[in-house]
């Protein structure tokens, strides 16, 4: 299998954020990426290669101008205005009617208006490492298109949280939509119409951004298993109610079992199935395993459950498969827990 990372994603590197009334040190961190990489030393038959450039129209071809302009300028215009050095955090935030019309042009009042939550502060190397992180999802997705049968893109900042024009949930460009993005344009110009990708999110949380953005594809479906938004994060979006023809919602609530969660499981891939996607995208999160920070996960998930999860995925959704890190914050079992949803994939 081959793994697509890069060090620059480490540039982003905030030191703090503000989560359920607390300012903690930033979850998120970059030793993510060294435990992951640590346990995938003992895996066989694996590749680590760094990503390709690519044009910044791919990442325009999903966000907004005015946002992608927004994530290269933020940080530095930020500083210029006098205000901390430590990153960009808004005072406010745009709600309703707010956010049809960006009119000001207060660093300030710009992070209100791009940014959803207290915990995606922006620094210095925040654009150019969400821009890897994309960059590895386009080169996994690339690989796919010459006849990979399954690649891991593994970057951060991960991407589910972050919309068609906003930030949030330590998220800024959504590496799941863009790689889904391209994989049906370059399948297009062959086809001469764009063919049917689906995104299976199966982190802790309700991947609202990407939500958003499969809401504006063409097909594209969107299937999430996440803890439900009366009791996590993101609150707002993750409901049954939301279902439609290119979003399928599975919330659940309360400790989740290995059972549960597979019983859940196999409903997915059902519709997954009748939805015949010809290429198959996991944003895949390790924030459901039993041992997570309860801010983060209340799902009881084991390690040994991440093996079984993945083989049952490669069995019945037998498509090319790009495999995307999303969530996980908890060092002292990542690295175990990705390692053994990549194992089935390299057999």
């Amino acid at each position: 299998m081959k793994i697509i990372y890069s060090e620059n994603t480490k540039l982003h590197n905030p030191s703090k954020e503000f989560i359920s009334h607390n300012l903690i040190d930033y979850a998120e961190s970059p030793e993510r990426m060294n435990s992951i990489l640590e346990s995938l030393k003992w895996l066989d038959k694996i590749e680590i290669l760094p990503p390709e450039e690519f044009s910044l129209d791919e990442i325009l071809q999903v966000h907004s101008p005015e946002y992608v302009h927004y994530l290269q300028t933020a940080y530095e215009d930020w500083i210029m205005a006098g205000l901390n050095k430590d990153g960009v955090m808004p005072d406010l935030f745009a709600v309703g009617n707010v956010r049809k019309k960006l009119i000001t042009k207060s660093p300030i009042g710009q992070a209100g208006y791009f940014m959803t939550d207290l915990s995606t502060m922006i620094v210095e190397g925040t654009f150019k490492a969400a821009k890897y992180s994309a960059y590895s999802a386009l080169t996994a997705a690339k690989y796919l298109l010459k006849g990979e049968r399954a690649v891991f893109s593994l970057g951060r900042p991960p991407g589910h949280h972050a919309g068609y024009e906003f930030a949030g949930g330590y998220c800024f460009l959504n590496n799941a939509a863009i790689a889904a993005n391209n994989l049906q344009n370059n399948n297009s110009k062959r086809s001469g119409s764009k063919i049917k990708v689906c995104i299976l999110d199966v982190d802790y949380h309700h991947g609202n951004g990407t939500q958003d953005i499969v809401q504006r594809q063409e097909n594209m479906l969107y299937v999430s298993i996440h803890g439900h938004p009366d009791s996590a994060y993101p609150y707002l979006t993750g409901f049954e109610e939301e279902n439609n023809d290119k979003t399928i919602n599975y919330p659940l609530k309360g400790n989740i079992s290995n059972e549960q969660y597979f019983e859940v499981l196999k409903q997915a891939v059902h519709k997954i199935k009748l939805f015949s996607p010809e290429y198959f995208i996991i944003s895949f999160g390790v924030d459901t395993h039993e041992f997570e920070n309860e801010d983060l996960g209340d799902f009881r998930l084991t390690t040994d459950f991440y093996k079984t999860m993945s083989a049952y995925l490669r069995d019945e959704l037998s498509i090319p498969t790009l495999i995307i890190m999303e969530g996980g914050y908890q060092i002292s079992i990542l690295g175990d827990n990705v390692r053994n949803f990549l194992e089935p994939y390299l057999l």
